[in-house]
């Protein structure tokens, strides 16, 4: 049974911020897929994110016999230390960091490694399943299950990441894996996206578009239309 992939991906400023920070990037003959957030001033994060999604597509190595998860755990750590010795040696780029959510098809299962709070979805059928965990002090709360916080300080938890590339010399990125069926359609994108919108939203647009740049598209004007308070950026991965 032959497996054919059709990928898109986009990425816009908003409507509040005055540059995109975000990056992304894809390599549809390796099945390689990046999407990052970059914090920093003076365009630093501009900087983390793009030197984030540059070492992931030239440091990802394409075996036939690998873990694919392996890989990308390694590749991450590199971009990590990237970044971090970067911000060691220039001022300008102090204090600069980024999330990433990155995955790789091997023909069979999609392997998906993320650090910060860029997110990975899958549709399936009529469902949009999260497949990842923010590395957030609000995803931290959640889990040693207190719930009891008001709206405030819920957002400021939810701001706060606990791990992110550049922030120290060593990261420990989440690795999952999904054994891949025909007519899956993954989601990698930023929370400009995804805490613009909620799981309904994104999952009628990606049912209602007919190819991964119609969906990338409506995504984006409707994290806009709720705000654009964020840079947005997704990548769609249809597997047919």
């Amino acid at each position: 049974m032959e497996i054919r992939i059709r990928a898109a991906g986009e990425s816009d400023v908003g409507r509040v911020r005055r540059s995109n920070e975000d990056a992304f990037g894809f390599d549809l003959d390796r099945g390689l897929f990046v999407v990052c957030d970059g914090v920093g001033g003076s365009h630093a994060g501009e900087v983390a994110s793009r030197t984030a999604v540059d070492t992931i597509l030239g440091r990802f190595h394409n075996a036939a016999s690998f873990n694919g998860g392996s890989e990308l755990h390694r590749a991450i750590q590199v971009a990590n230390r990237s970044i971090y010795n970067a911000a060691e040696r220039e001022p300008a780029y102090d204090g600069m960091c980024s999330t990433i959510v990155s995955a790789h098809f091997d023909g069979q299962r999609m392997w998906i490694a993320h650090v910060g709070d860029s997110r990975a979805y899958l549709l399936r059928g009529q469902s949009l399943l999260r497949l990842t965990d923010d590395h957030s002090a609000l995803s931290q709360f959640l889990r040693e299950g207190r719930r009891k916080a008001g709206r405030e300080e819920l957002q400021h938890l939810d701001s706060i990441l606990t791990q992110a590339l550049g922030t120290s010399d060593f990261v420990i990125p989440e690795v999952v894996t999904v054994e891949v069926k025909l007519g899956d359609c993954f989601l990698f994108a930023s929370d400009g996206i995804t805490k613009s919108l909620s799981n309904s939203e994104m999952l009628s647009m990606m049912i209602a578009s007919s190819s991964p740049e119609q969906a990338c598209h409506q995504l984006i004007i409707a994290a806009n239309h709720a705000g654009g308070h964020d840079n947005a950026t997704c990548i769609i991965v249809e597997i047919d």
